[in-house]
C-alpha cells in the first residue's frame, strides 16, 4: 500500500531523479526549473512504482504563455498509451488538466478540464484526487471538474500506479516546481462526473470534454488523424478548440 510522500527540492531534483535533457536548473534551493526538451520523474520501474489512490498536489508556475510545460502523473510501468493524468498543461491561452487512457484500438484517448481564470505564470497548487472510479481536478483548493468514466485502477486494485513527472518540450517555455506531495487514501464514495460542456459554453465556468466528446469533436472537425498527439503538435487549422 502506498505511503505519504513529499519532495521540496532542497537537494536538487530529489526523488525525481529519472531525468532527461540539459534544461534542468537546480541552482535555487527549494525549486527546480525545467526548460527545453527536458524532464524529471520518479523512477517508473514497474506497475507498483510510485503511488496509488490518493491526493496528488504540485505547486508550480509556468512561463512562456505557450504549449510546452507539463506537470503530470506518468504510468508506473512506463508504457504509453496508458493511464496518464496531467495536473497542469497549457494550450489555447489557458492552463488545463487531462486524463489519458488506452482505447480499445490501442490508441491514446483523453479528456480535458480547463482552468479558466487561472494565470499559469503565477504560483498555484494543482491537485488531483484519484479514487476508485473518480478523478477530481482542482487549483488552489477550487474544484474545476472531474471524470468518472475510464478511470484507471491503482496497483493494489489490479491496475497501475503513477509516478510524478515535470517536463517541458520546446524552446521559449519553462516550468518551475516548488514542492509536491502525495497523501494515500482508501477511496470510496460515489463517483461524480463533471458537467460536460463545449469550449466557450456560457453554461458553466469550467470546460470539460469527456473522452467520448473529444473523439466525436475530432471526427466532426476532420481532425481524427491527429488523435494521440499532444494538442500543441496539431496544425493550427486542426485545433478546433481554438478556432470555434
Amino acid at each position: 500500500m502506498s505511503s505519504y510522500f513529499s519532495e521540496s527540492f532542497n537537494n536538487g531534483v530529489g526523488a525525481l531523479n529519472h531525468t532527461w535533457g540539459n534544461g534542468i536548473d537546480t541552482s535555487v534551493r527549494g525549486q527546480v526549473t525545467v526548460s527545453g526538451n527536458s524532464g524529471i520523474m520518479e523512477n517508473p520501474w514497474g506497475s507498483a512504482a510510485g503511488h496509488g489512490y490518493g491526493t496528488y498536489s504540485i505547486t508550480l508556475s509556468m512561463s512562456g504563455h505557450a504549449p510546452g510545460p507539463a506537470a503530470l502523473l506518468w504510468p508506473g510501468n512506463d508504457k504509453w498509451p496508458g493511464p496518464e493524468y496531467d495536473l497542469a498543461e497549457f494550450i489555447g491561452g489557458r492552463p488545463y488538466g487531462t486524463m489519458h487512457f488506452k482505447g480499445s484500438d490501442g490508441n491514446d484517448v483523453y479528456g480535458s478540464i480547463y482552468y479558466n481564470g487561472v494565470d499559469e505564470s503565477k504560483v498555484h497548487t494543482y491537485t488531483l484526487d484519484w479514487q476508485p472510479g473518480r478523478l477530481t481536478f482542482s487549483v488552489d483548493g477550487k474544484v474545476y471538474g472531474g471524470f468518472s468514466d475510464n478511470v484507471g485502477r491503482d496497483f493494489d486494485h489490479g491496475g497501475i500506479n503513477e509516478v510524478f513527472s515535470i517536463m517541458n518540450r520546446g524552446g521559449g517555455t519553462s516550468i518551475t516546481v516548488y514542492d509536491l506531495s502525495y497523501s494515500p487514501s482508501g477511496g470510496g464514495g460515489g463517483a461524480v462526473q463533471a458537467e460536460v460542456t463545449t469550449t466557450g459554453s456560457s453554461t458553466a465556468n469550467i470546460d470539460v470534454l469527456s473522452a467520448d466528446a473529444v473523439a466525436q469533436a475530432n471526427a466532426d472537425h476532420g481532425a481524427s488523424q491527429y488523435e494521440g498527439l499532444p494538442g500543441w503538435m496539431w496544425p493550427a487549422e486542426a485545433r478546433w478548440w481554438d478556432n470555434g
